[in-house]
């Protein structure tokens, strides 16, 4: 250990000879924790609100939307829109013509804007998320057209969904000015029937302003016949977004405009951005004054320590070695601080988030949301701990130089701080040890994170760039993987072995792809990335699946199927096929005999097996223990609030209740919720009002009572017999009412 560090942390920890010095120094880590802790709490509530934005405009705004660089409208039939038809990365092509009218009502008057839509804009939004009403997605029948009007604006016209009479509409005639005398002749107008339904976005923007109608009725009132003003694209999935936008921008020419969700709402999330850098500086001003307190704490520890100055002076100390201990004690109180805060910060976002403490007001439902949200991101915790480790830093460099100046005399000389590691990276491997030696293109200094992901008990080392190179070695006795960890958060992995020496070789602007060898694990994860860097998600974990059959035998296959299968939770049947290979091939690997131990205790108990002792805190009604259950059977429901495919399940679940639960004494149903937030399980309760007892301990997938009764999927059911034996197993209401009817 560095000397000057070993002193400092002495002096930091141990007894002062005056007990002030330690209150202050206690008092300089709070100040800096809580300025920490106040910037991860800001910017998380910051990122929280945007999400939240961006979630209710996804449901209304395409993925990508193609305008007029110039004016308001374009040419349908245009041979650059004509080749966006054909695209094959297009999954829905929808032509949208929208301009201002007027609605008249009985009585009421309202200006909006018409959306003229083909018939592909249903399957371009996600209209039963934002549907207000009964009725379904009409645009038109025959001669009548309908309008999807928003909520806010049918309640300013004061109609509901369903309105009995058309609304008039009218629109300006291009090109003709208002005759005073007679001003319905300037004007063309057409009717708009109800289809029983409405939409409601949530942002009034949309709500109080939209119409929906179709294409043709949108030309006819606005004499557009052929044009457009804009054309709006769904991508298929698995397509990359930014790539293809400005793909289609190179190809429609400067004569249109491609934007993504982002830039149709540009002034929304600028504002949000410009907020969140506004708060991120003045915070920041905020922790430059709490590490003023690191200065009078410094200052009061010199003149404590100064016979001990007296001493390592006369020992041979240089000034720049006795500034340099009181130094490092202030940056050591910066990065406590700086630790403390963050995991303070976190643990703040955690609770908001999990149980949604501060709230907007006293009654649930005033607003779109009950709580104040809140989004971790770890750029944010990297961006927040690298501006405190900075201004700690800085603002006890100069004061500690001149304090230590007034206290010695001479002159310093610098110290040789570089040799050993010089030393070790002119020696080449040998035995067991392996040396890891990388250059970046792009990254002149830095500072890396290393593991080894074999061993959990290892711990993680630091990686210092220098002149965009670095140079790591250890010890392996075989082909392990080992995990680079950059400040972002993201991971690269490099096989290494005993006696090898790898070159490795990556750059900053994409370090999805790198390159290390040799050695052929290496070069099986340099063919996967590069295979798989145009792919996303179940393409990706298709690629991983055939490469762990190419190459069973390799610890890349091991990697390939944690990371990809284990991880991702993929069903156990799914994996088992690859299990048994992998098996096959390296039957002695400790990791492999792991994962099987593990999903076969996540099969829980089958049908005609004894539940295991396993017991639930149930909403209102105490603790339920599914071994000792009092009634002849009960029927438990697996299901979340965030997911969406349960929401059919549970809508018709309580006529399942009703029809075998209402009258029954001997049956009870039970539904377990497998939220995070504890608040939205009880929203979602109240919303659908089910009739069953509820149990939530906001573990998800690693709750027991999920774990060990072998659910992996939601929704799933279990029910359990009046012996505590699984006597049925499945995961949907059809499959449970057949079940429910053997036992009568």
């Amino acid at each position: 250990m560095n000397i000057q560090l070993f002193v400092a942390l002495r002096y930091l920890f141990t007894k002062k000879s005056h007990h002030v010095i330690n209150i202050i120094s206690g008092i300089s880590v709070f100040g800096v924790a809580i300025a920490t802790a106040a910037l991860v709490c800001i910017l998380s509530v910051f990122n929280g609100f945007q999400d939240m934005i961006a979630n209710l405009f996804t449901a209304f705004d395409p993925q990508l939307k193609v305008v007029p660089a110039k004016g308001k409208f374009m040419d349908a039939g245009s041979d650059a829109l004509a080749q966006l038809k054909t695209d094959d990365r297009v999954a829905v092509y929808s032509e949208v013509l929208q301009d201002n009218v007027l609605l008249a009502t009985s009585g009421r008057q309202q200006m909006a804007i018409v959306k003229g839509v083909d018939d592909e804009f249903e399957h371009l939004i996600d209209f039963p998320r934002i549907r207000y009403g009964d009725g379904p997605f009409q645009l038109h029948a025959d001669v009548i057209d309908y309008g999807i009007f928003g909520v806010n604006l049918l309640s300013n016209l004061g109609l509901g969904s369903d309105f009995p009479s058309p609304i008039q509409v009218y629109a300006p005639r291009g090109g003709e000015r208002i005759d005073p005398t007679d001003p319905s002749e300037s004007f063309n107008q057409d009717e708009l029937y109800s289809p029983h339904v409405a939409f409601y976005v949530k942002q009034n923007k949309y709500d109080a302003n939209y119409v929906i109608t179709s294409l043709r009725f949108a030309r006819r009132i606005f004499e557009r016949e052929g044009q457009v003003s804009a054309v709006e694209l769904k991508l298929k999935p698995g397509i990359n977004i930014d790539r293809t936008k400005d793909d289609i921008a190179s190809t429609l020419g400067p004569d249109y405009k491609v934007l993504d969700r982002y830039e149709q709402q540009e002034d929304t999330f600028k504002i949000m951005k410009i907020e969140k850098l506004i708060s991120y500086i003045f915070l920041t001003f905020i922790l430059l004054i709490a590490c003023f307190n690191i200065i009078g704490s410094l200052s009061m520890l010199i003149i404590d320590k100064k016979d001990d100055v007296v001493t390592l002076r006369n020992m041979g100390a240089t000034e720049q070695q006795i500034a340099g201990i009181f130094t490092a004690e202030g940056r050591l109180i910066s990065l406590i601080g700086a630790v403390v805060g963050i995991v303070l910060g976190l643990l703040l976002c955690y609770l908001q988030h999990q149980f949604g403490i501060i709230k907007f007001g006293q009654s649930a439902g005033s607003y779109i949301i009950d709580a104040y949200p809140v989004s971790v991101k770890w750029t944010d915790i990297v961006t927040i701990f690298l501006t405190v480790i900075v201004v700690g830093f800085i603002s006890v460099w100069y004061p500690v130089r001149q304090l230590t100046r007034r206290l010695t005399t001479g002159r310093g000389m610098a110290a040789m701080t570089f040799v050993t590691a010089l030393c070790l990276m002119s020696c080449g491997p040998e035995g067991d040890q392996f040396i890891i030696k990388g250059t970046f293109t792009d990254m002149p200094v830095g500072q890396l994170f290393i593991y080894n992901s074999t061993d959990p008990q290892s711990p993680f080392d630091t990686i210092s760039v220098n002149n965009g190179k670095f140079s790591y070695m250890g010890q392996a006795d075989h082909s392990t993987p080992y995990i680079i960890v950059f400040p972002n958060a993201l991971e690269q992995v490099i096989f290494v072995d005993g006696g090898q020496e790898i070159k490795y070789k990556a750059s900053t602007r994409d370090l999805k792809n790198y390159n290390a060898e040799p050695n052929d694990d290496n070069r099986i994860m340099n063919d996967f990335r590069r295979q798989t860097s145009e792919l996303t998600g179940v393409q990706v974990q298709e690629v991983a699946r055939q490469f762990i059959n190419q190459n069973p035998q390799s610890a890349a296959a091991i990697y390939l199927f944690d990371r990809y299968f284990v991880q991702e939770r993929t069903p156990f049947d799914e994996t088992h096929d690859m299990l048994d290979i992998l098996f096959k091939h390296q039957e002695d690997n400790p990791y492999l005999h792991s994962v099987n131990d593990t999903y076969k205790r996540l099969q829980g108990a089958q049908i005609g097996q004894r539940v295991p002792h396993v017991t639930v805190k149930t909403r209102g009604h105490g603790t339920l223990a599914l071994d000792s259950l009092k009634t002849s059977n009960t029927v438990v429901v697996y299901w979340a609030s965030w997911m969406p495919r349960v929401y059919d399940f549970i809508d018709n679940f309580n006529i399942t209740i009703e029809e075998y639960g209402t009258d029954n004494d001997d049956l009870q149903f039970l539904c377990v919720s497998l939220d995070t937030e504890m608040y939205k399980w009880v929203n979602r309760i109240k919303e659908d009002t089910i009739m069953s007892l509820h149990a939530c301990d906001g573990r998800a997938w690693e709750s027991p009572v999920v774990s060990k009764m072998g659910i992996n999927d939601i929704p799933s059911y279990v029910i359990i017999s009046a012996n505590h034996t699984v006597v049925a197993r499945g995961k949907n209401l059809d499959e449970m009412e057949k079940d429910l009817s053997k036992l009568k």
